[in-house]
């Protein structure tokens, strides 16, 4: 069965289960700033190979930037079957709108069965609904850069790090491009590539701006969302890699492998992430697979292909997780 596969872009390490280890100290709240990486000139090609596949986050638009700001502990609801946005919306009395902007849904008829949906708190003297924004926990970012593309785009990557002793879920980084003196010209919203961080791991993240903004000068990245969680336990369980292998091929660096249920549940949702990085072990792009056609059964195994472009790879780490 052919897997959904998706990358982008800015081993050999392998991980078990949801693992990734990391040591590396910082201040909480930090904010990554990168200046500007010169465009490539006609004829050269870009730092960053382009893609054949979509990035896994969506396309920012320009919006007021958010202040992060401490708020009640936000109501959790887990997609039953035959659930809507709409009934989910009229069971706790706020708009679809409403809905749809708590958890950065574009495109309403993707919700999943068993997808965390954060109920927005209604305001206060009809006021409208704002979405509640947990306090920022203390997640670093590691190895963030953005290039400009051939065709006008921007594109910014990086790794969140999870220092904490507790897994990490609903992970979201902010990234602000501005212009010479700092003023904010655009910002967007990116998630990490795995749904759950847990204690010492990490995941990449990524982020395309359409075009380069009139004046951009440097972006900036900070992690503004990230909420405690119990998985892997409930809806998570243990996906193993069972193997890996990565070689040059041609101009592609392509990375081949197997992953397996180590779970005594089935498995809906397997969600492989590749990762290649440089001689410095900075991260230079990654692929992620799903598959999600149909369950993986305790014990079973998918077999995994990811390429990317060869120039300057040394390394990869594949990181794994399931959905029951």
């Amino acid at each position: 069965m052919t897997p959904l596969s998706r990358g982008s872009a800015r081993g050999a390490g392998i991980q078990h289960g949801m693992v990734a280890l990391i040591v590396i100290a910082a201040a909480c709240g930090r904010v990554v700033s990168e200046r500007l990486a010169p465009s490539p000139s006609p004829g050269s090609p870009p730092t960053i190979p382009s893609l054949s596949t979509p990035v896994v986050v969506r396309v920012p638009t320009p919006t007021p930037i958010p202040r992060p700001t401490p708020s009640p502990t936000p109501i959790i609801y887990v997609v039953q079957p035959g659930d809507t946005l709409y009934g989910i919306a009229q069971k706790y009395g706020i708009s679809v709108s409403a809905l749809q902007e708590a958890n950065g849904i574009t495109d309403p008829t993707m919700l999943q069965i068993g997808q965390e949906l954060v109920i927005p708190m209604p305001g206060l003297e009809g006021e409208p609904a704002r979405p509640p924004t947990p306090t920022p926990m203390p997640l670093l970012i590691q190895g963030f850069g953005c290039t400009a593309s051939a065709l006008g785009s921007l594109s910014c990557i990086g790794e969140v790090i999870n220092p904490q002793p507790h897994p990490m879920r609903n992970v979201q980084v902010q990234i602000v491009l501005r212009n010479g003196e700092g003023q904010a010209l655009i910002s967007g919203i990116a998630g990490t590539g795995l749904d759950i961080l847990i204690s010492g791991g990490r995941s990449p993240f990524a982020l395309v701006f359409n075009t380069v903004p009139t004046g951009y000068a440097r972006a900036e990245a900070q992690v503004i969302r990230a909420e405690p969680t119990q998985e892997p336990g409930n809806r998570y369980g243990w996906v193993e890699l069972a193997q890996a292998e990565g070689r040059v091929e041609g101009a592609d660096f392509v990375v081949r492998g197997q992953v397996r249920n180590a779970d005594k549940a089935p498995m809906r949702r397997i969600n492989v992430v590749v990762a290649f990085y440089d001689g410095q072990d900075r991260l230079l792009g990654f692929r992620q697979i799903i598959f999600a056609e149909e369950a993986t059964g305790p014990g079973a195994t998918r077999d995994f292909e990811a390429r990317f472009a060869a120039a300057g790879v040394k390394t990869f780490r594949v990181f794994v997780e399931g959905q029951r």
